[in-house]
Protein backbone atom coordinates (compact mmCIF):
# COMPACT_ATOMS: atom_id res chain seq x y z
CA UNK A 1 0.00 0.00 0.00
CA UNK A 2 0.81 3.68 -0.90
CA UNK A 3 2.06 5.61 2.26
CA UNK A 4 -0.87 7.92 3.02
CA UNK A 5 0.14 11.91 1.69
CA UNK A 6 -0.39 14.77 4.42
CA UNK A 7 -1.82 17.37 3.21
CA UNK A 8 -0.64 19.80 5.24
CA UNK A 9 2.98 18.79 4.77
CA UNK A 10 4.57 21.64 2.39
CA UNK A 11 7.61 22.21 1.45
CA UNK A 12 8.78 25.87 2.12
CA UNK A 13 12.46 27.36 0.00
CA UNK A 14 14.79 29.51 2.52
CA UNK A 15 14.43 33.10 1.28
CA UNK A 16 16.47 34.42 3.85
CA UNK A 17 15.97 37.01 6.81
CA UNK A 18 13.21 39.50 6.19
CA UNK A 19 14.24 43.02 5.56
CA UNK A 20 14.12 44.70 9.52
CA UNK A 21 11.48 47.41 9.81
CA UNK A 22 13.19 50.84 10.42
CA UNK A 23 11.74 53.95 11.58
CA UNK A 24 9.47 56.21 9.67
CA UNK A 25 12.31 58.96 9.48
CA UNK A 26 15.18 56.66 9.36
CA UNK A 27 13.85 55.03 6.36
CA UNK A 28 13.31 58.04 4.69
CA UNK A 29 16.97 59.09 5.36
CA UNK A 30 17.98 55.44 4.36
CA UNK A 31 16.00 56.22 0.49
CA UNK A 32 18.03 59.74 0.75
CA UNK A 33 21.23 58.43 0.92
CA UNK A 34 20.53 55.58 -1.42
CA UNK A 35 19.25 57.88 -4.06
CA UNK A 36 22.08 60.37 -4.04
CA UNK A 37 24.32 57.47 -4.35
CA UNK A 38 22.77 56.15 -7.32
CA UNK A 39 22.86 59.61 -8.79
CA UNK A 40 26.39 60.03 -8.78
CA UNK A 41 26.77 56.52 -10.19
CA UNK A 42 24.30 57.69 -12.76
CA UNK A 43 26.38 60.56 -13.96
CA UNK A 44 29.96 58.85 -13.72
CA UNK A 45 28.10 56.33 -16.31
CA UNK A 46 26.95 59.17 -18.57
CA UNK A 47 30.65 60.16 -18.51
CA UNK A 48 32.04 57.12 -19.35
CA UNK A 49 29.95 56.40 -22.38
CA UNK A 50 30.22 59.95 -23.36
CA UNK A 51 34.22 59.14 -23.17
CA UNK A 52 33.67 55.57 -25.05
CA UNK A 53 31.67 57.66 -28.13
CA UNK A 54 34.64 60.01 -28.20
CA UNK A 55 37.23 57.21 -28.34
CA UNK A 56 35.02 55.12 -31.02
CA UNK A 57 35.40 58.62 -33.12
CA UNK A 58 38.36 59.45 -32.63
CA UNK A 59 40.47 56.38 -31.48
CA UNK A 60 43.70 56.80 -29.04
CA UNK A 61 47.19 55.61 -30.28
CA UNK A 62 46.57 52.43 -27.82
CA UNK A 63 43.52 50.28 -26.67
CA UNK A 64 44.44 50.55 -23.35
CA UNK A 65 42.31 53.67 -22.70
CA UNK A 66 38.88 51.92 -24.58
CA UNK A 67 39.10 48.84 -22.78
CA UNK A 68 39.89 50.62 -18.73
CA UNK A 69 36.43 52.88 -20.03
CA UNK A 70 34.24 49.70 -20.74
CA UNK A 71 35.44 47.95 -17.71
CA UNK A 72 34.30 51.12 -15.53
CA UNK A 73 31.89 50.94 -17.57
CA UNK A 74 30.45 47.21 -16.51
CA UNK A 75 31.18 47.86 -13.17
CA UNK A 76 29.00 51.30 -12.78
CA UNK A 77 26.23 48.99 -14.01
CA UNK A 78 26.63 46.67 -11.72
CA UNK A 79 26.95 48.77 -8.87
CA UNK A 80 23.76 50.89 -10.64
CA UNK A 81 21.71 47.78 -10.19
CA UNK A 82 22.47 46.74 -6.79
CA UNK A 83 20.98 50.26 -5.87
CA UNK A 84 18.66 50.29 -7.68
CA UNK A 85 17.53 46.91 -5.86
CA UNK A 86 18.10 48.72 -2.42
CA UNK A 87 16.24 51.52 -3.07
CA UNK A 88 12.69 49.60 -4.24
CA UNK A 89 12.83 47.46 -0.83
CA UNK A 90 13.13 50.71 0.85
CA UNK A 91 10.37 52.15 -0.79
CA UNK A 92 7.19 53.37 -0.99
CA UNK A 93 8.44 55.97 1.80
CA UNK A 94 6.22 56.08 5.15
CA UNK A 95 6.23 59.39 4.75
CA UNK A 96 2.86 60.10 2.72
CA UNK A 97 3.44 63.75 1.52
CA UNK A 98 7.27 62.75 1.02
CA UNK A 99 8.95 63.65 -2.61
CA UNK A 100 10.49 60.32 -2.78
CA UNK A 101 6.87 58.73 -3.63
CA UNK A 102 6.65 60.97 -6.53
CA UNK A 103 9.91 61.48 -7.27
CA UNK A 104 10.42 57.29 -7.91
CA UNK A 105 6.87 56.34 -8.97
CA UNK A 106 6.60 52.97 -10.68
CA UNK A 107 6.61 53.47 -14.10
CA UNK A 108 3.41 51.06 -15.62
CA UNK A 109 4.17 48.81 -18.06
CA UNK A 110 1.93 48.69 -20.79
CA UNK A 111 -0.59 45.87 -21.40
CA UNK A 112 0.24 42.87 -23.59
CA UNK A 113 -2.04 42.70 -26.99
CA UNK A 114 -4.92 39.96 -26.41
CA UNK A 115 -4.87 37.56 -29.37
CA UNK A 116 -8.63 36.94 -29.73
CA UNK A 117 -9.68 33.60 -31.03
CA UNK A 118 -10.75 32.80 -34.72
CA UNK A 119 -14.95 32.95 -34.20
CA UNK A 120 -14.22 36.41 -32.28
CA UNK A 121 -12.45 37.63 -35.08
CA UNK A 122 -14.95 36.83 -37.55
CA UNK A 123 -17.82 37.87 -35.29
CA UNK A 124 -15.79 40.84 -34.94
CA UNK A 125 -15.85 40.93 -38.71
CA UNK A 126 -19.38 41.18 -39.01
CA UNK A 127 -19.56 43.44 -36.23
CA UNK A 128 -17.51 46.17 -38.33
CA UNK A 129 -19.80 45.45 -41.34
CA UNK A 130 -22.87 45.73 -39.83
CA UNK A 131 -21.35 48.95 -38.02
CA UNK A 132 -20.39 50.20 -41.53
CA UNK A 133 -23.65 49.83 -42.75
CA UNK A 134 -25.26 51.34 -39.79
CA UNK A 135 -23.08 54.36 -40.66
CA UNK A 136 -24.14 54.37 -44.76
CA UNK A 137 -27.12 54.62 -43.42
CA UNK A 138 -26.99 57.45 -41.12
CA UNK A 139 -24.76 59.07 -43.73
CA UNK A 140 -27.33 58.73 -46.30
CA UNK A 141 -28.82 62.26 -45.36
CA UNK A 142 -25.62 64.08 -46.16
CA UNK A 143 -23.93 64.10 -48.75
CA UNK A 144 -20.39 65.30 -49.40
CA UNK A 145 -19.80 67.92 -51.73
CA UNK A 146 -17.98 66.96 -54.86
CA UNK A 147 -14.61 69.00 -55.55
CA UNK A 148 -15.13 71.12 -58.27
CA UNK A 149 -12.84 73.11 -60.28
CA UNK A 150 -13.06 77.14 -59.73
CA UNK A 151 -14.71 78.84 -61.69
CA UNK A 152 -12.62 81.40 -63.51
CA UNK A 153 -14.07 84.71 -64.10
CA UNK A 154 -14.18 85.73 -67.96
CA UNK A 155 -12.49 89.11 -68.71
CA UNK A 156 -14.75 91.25 -70.08
CA UNK A 157 -13.55 92.95 -73.48
CA UNK A 158 -12.76 96.17 -72.00
CA UNK A 159 -14.34 99.00 -74.80
CA UNK A 160 -12.47 101.75 -76.66
CA UNK A 161 -13.90 105.24 -76.15
CA UNK A 162 -14.98 106.50 -78.77
CA UNK A 163 -16.59 109.59 -80.17
CA UNK A 164 -19.21 110.16 -82.29
CA UNK A 165 -19.49 113.55 -84.87
CA UNK A 166 -23.07 113.27 -85.64
CA UNK A 167 -24.27 112.53 -81.60
CA UNK A 168 -26.11 115.93 -81.81
CA UNK A 169 -28.32 114.69 -84.69
CA UNK A 170 -30.25 112.38 -82.50
CA UNK A 171 -33.55 112.80 -81.94
CA UNK A 172 -33.65 111.62 -78.26
CA UNK A 173 -34.02 115.01 -75.71
CA UNK A 174 -31.87 112.73 -73.40
CA UNK A 175 -29.11 112.86 -76.15
CA UNK A 176 -28.48 116.65 -75.96
CA UNK A 177 -25.77 118.28 -73.99
CA UNK A 178 -26.70 120.64 -71.40
CA UNK A 179 -24.56 123.65 -71.87
CA UNK A 180 -24.02 125.95 -69.03
CA UNK A 181 -23.16 129.91 -68.96
CA UNK A 182 -19.40 129.93 -69.30
CA UNK A 183 -17.01 131.61 -66.64
CA UNK A 184 -15.52 134.73 -67.79
CA UNK A 185 -12.67 136.54 -66.49
CA UNK A 186 -13.65 140.41 -65.35
CA UNK A 187 -10.92 142.40 -67.11
CA UNK A 188 -8.96 145.08 -65.71
CA UNK A 189 -9.13 148.75 -65.90
CA UNK A 190 -5.99 150.96 -66.83
CA UNK A 191 -5.67 154.36 -65.81
CA UNK A 192 -2.87 156.78 -66.51
CA UNK A 193 -1.29 158.05 -64.03
CA UNK A 194 -0.85 161.97 -63.43
CA UNK A 195 0.35 164.11 -60.52
CA UNK A 196 -3.14 163.63 -58.21
CA UNK A 197 -3.74 159.76 -58.77
CA UNK A 198 -3.23 158.88 -55.32
CA UNK A 199 -6.57 160.64 -54.04
CA UNK A 200 -8.61 159.03 -56.80
CA UNK A 201 -7.21 155.63 -55.39
CA UNK A 202 -7.89 156.53 -52.50
CA UNK A 203 -11.69 157.60 -53.14
CA UNK A 204 -12.00 153.83 -55.18
CA UNK A 205 -10.79 152.24 -51.84
CA UNK A 206 -13.39 153.47 -49.65
CA UNK A 207 -16.24 153.20 -52.17
CA UNK A 208 -14.65 149.82 -53.72
CA UNK A 209 -12.49 148.08 -51.14
CA UNK A 210 -11.80 144.64 -52.50
CA UNK A 211 -11.10 146.32 -56.00
CA UNK A 212 -7.05 146.00 -56.22
CA UNK A 213 -4.75 148.35 -57.90
CA UNK A 214 -1.12 147.59 -59.36
CA UNK A 215 1.37 149.63 -61.18
CA UNK A 216 2.79 148.64 -64.60
CA UNK A 217 4.27 151.08 -67.26
CA UNK A 218 2.73 154.37 -66.70
CA UNK A 219 -0.79 153.00 -65.95
CA UNK A 220 -2.43 151.90 -62.73
CA UNK A 221 -4.19 148.16 -63.43
CA UNK A 222 -7.31 148.69 -61.22
CA UNK A 223 -9.03 144.83 -60.98
CA UNK A 224 -12.74 144.88 -59.85
CA UNK A 225 -13.94 141.94 -57.95
CA UNK A 226 -17.94 141.86 -59.76
CA UNK A 227 -19.06 143.26 -63.33
CA UNK A 228 -20.93 145.65 -61.40
CA UNK A 229 -17.77 147.18 -59.51
CA UNK A 230 -16.19 147.24 -62.86
CA UNK A 231 -19.24 149.49 -64.30
CA UNK A 232 -19.04 151.77 -61.83
CA UNK A 233 -15.67 152.51 -61.41
CA UNK A 234 -15.34 152.98 -65.30
CA UNK A 235 -18.29 155.98 -65.11
CA UNK A 236 -16.62 157.03 -62.15
CA UNK A 237 -13.49 157.80 -64.33
CA UNK A 238 -15.31 159.07 -67.04
CA UNK A 239 -17.40 161.50 -64.78
CA UNK A 240 -13.72 162.84 -63.58
CA UNK A 241 -12.75 162.50 -67.36
CA UNK A 242 -9.53 160.96 -66.63
CA UNK A 243 -6.74 159.52 -68.87
CA UNK A 244 -8.27 155.19 -69.43
CA UNK A 245 -8.86 152.56 -71.35
CA UNK A 246 -11.29 149.57 -70.46
CA UNK A 247 -11.21 145.89 -71.84
CA UNK A 248 -15.21 145.82 -72.11
CA UNK A 249 -16.24 143.25 -69.52
CA UNK A 250 -18.33 140.20 -70.82
CA UNK A 251 -21.22 140.75 -69.10
CA UNK A 252 -21.89 143.78 -71.40
CA UNK A 253 -20.61 142.21 -74.49
CA UNK A 254 -22.64 140.32 -76.67
CA UNK A 255 -22.92 136.37 -75.52
CA UNK A 256 -20.98 134.21 -78.54
CA UNK A 257 -22.05 130.19 -79.05
CA UNK A 258 -21.65 128.26 -82.06
CA UNK A 259 -24.35 126.23 -83.46
CA UNK A 260 -22.86 122.03 -84.21
CA UNK A 261 -25.21 119.22 -85.73
CA UNK A 262 -26.71 121.75 -88.84
CA UNK A 263 -26.01 120.87 -92.25
CA UNK A 264 -23.24 122.95 -94.28
CA UNK A 265 -25.47 124.26 -96.58
CA UNK A 266 -28.24 125.72 -94.71
CA UNK A 267 -28.71 129.85 -94.91
CA UNK A 268 -27.58 131.80 -91.79
CA UNK A 269 -30.48 134.24 -91.98
CA UNK A 270 -33.59 130.71 -91.71
CA UNK A 271 -31.22 129.86 -88.39
CA UNK A 272 -31.56 133.64 -87.58
CA UNK A 273 -34.98 133.35 -87.54
CA UNK A 274 -35.79 130.19 -86.18
CA UNK A 275 -33.88 131.22 -82.91
CA UNK A 276 -35.71 134.65 -82.70
CA UNK A 277 -39.49 132.80 -83.28
CA UNK A 278 -38.64 131.39 -80.03
CA UNK A 279 -37.65 134.14 -77.82
CA UNK A 280 -33.37 134.89 -78.75
CA UNK A 281 -32.82 137.82 -79.55
CA UNK A 282 -29.99 137.19 -81.85
CA UNK A 283 -27.50 140.36 -82.78
CA UNK A 284 -25.47 138.35 -85.50
CA UNK A 285 -24.98 134.75 -86.75
CA UNK A 286 -22.32 133.87 -89.40
CA UNK A 287 -21.34 130.28 -90.76
CA UNK A 288 -17.28 128.87 -90.01
CA UNK A 289 -15.45 128.43 -93.20
CA UNK A 290 -12.00 127.04 -93.31
CA UNK A 291 -8.85 129.12 -93.50
CA UNK A 292 -7.28 128.13 -96.12
CA UNK A 293 -9.38 126.51 -98.62
CA UNK A 294 -12.74 128.60 -97.29
CA UNK A 295 -14.75 125.56 -97.12
CA UNK A 296 -17.86 126.00 -95.13
CA UNK A 297 -18.34 124.16 -92.03
CA UNK A 298 -21.43 122.42 -90.71
CA UNK A 299 -20.78 124.89 -87.63
CA UNK A 300 -22.69 128.47 -87.27
CA UNK A 301 -21.51 131.17 -84.67
CA UNK A 302 -24.57 133.01 -83.01
CA UNK A 303 -23.93 136.45 -81.21
CA UNK A 304 -26.74 136.88 -78.41
CA UNK A 305 -27.68 140.53 -76.68
CA UNK A 306 -26.98 140.38 -72.99
CA UNK A 307 -30.69 140.76 -71.83
CA UNK A 308 -32.73 139.38 -69.16
CA UNK A 309 -34.03 136.51 -70.92
CA UNK A 310 -30.27 135.74 -72.76
CA UNK A 311 -30.25 132.37 -70.82
CA UNK A 312 -33.20 131.09 -72.62
CA UNK A 313 -30.75 129.65 -75.24
CA UNK A 314 -29.39 126.96 -72.94
CA UNK A 315 -33.15 125.86 -73.02
CA UNK A 316 -33.24 125.25 -76.92
CA UNK A 317 -32.69 121.54 -78.39
CA UNK A 318 -33.51 121.61 -81.85
CA UNK A 319 -33.48 124.09 -84.77
CA UNK A 320 -35.39 123.60 -88.29
CA UNK A 321 -36.59 120.68 -86.61
CA UNK A 322 -33.41 119.49 -86.18
CA UNK A 323 -31.51 118.34 -83.20
CA UNK A 324 -28.49 120.87 -81.96
CA UNK A 325 -25.49 120.96 -79.83
CA UNK A 326 -24.46 124.19 -78.24
CA UNK A 327 -20.66 125.40 -77.49
CA UNK A 328 -18.93 128.34 -76.53
CA UNK A 329 -17.01 129.98 -78.84
CA UNK A 330 -13.76 129.70 -78.67
CA UNK A 331 -11.33 130.72 -81.47
CA UNK A 332 -8.89 128.79 -82.61
CA UNK A 333 -5.48 129.37 -84.07
CA UNK A 334 -4.78 129.61 -88.21
CA UNK A 335 -2.89 126.11 -87.89
CA UNK A 336 -5.77 124.32 -86.44
CA UNK A 337 -7.36 121.25 -88.72
CA UNK A 338 -10.91 122.62 -88.48
CA UNK A 339 -9.74 125.76 -90.10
Amino acid sequence: MEAPVDDQCITMEDLGPPTPKLPADLRCSQITSIGKELEIYQIRRDYVTSMIDLENRTPSATTETKSKLEEELKSLNENISVLEGKLTDYLPCPNALCYHNSKNKAVKRTAEPVIRPAKFTAKAANNSKTNNNNKKKNNDEFVFPKKTTKNTPIKEMEKLATTNAFAALNTAEDDAEDVSPPQFKIKPIFMKIFNAYNLILQELHRSYPTATNTHTRGYIKIEAQSANDHRDITNYLKEKQLEHYVIEPPSTRPLKLVIKGLPDNIDPVDIKNDLVAKGINIVKIAQLRKFITKTPLPIYMIEIERDDHVNDIYQVRSCLYMQIKLDPFRKRKPNHPML
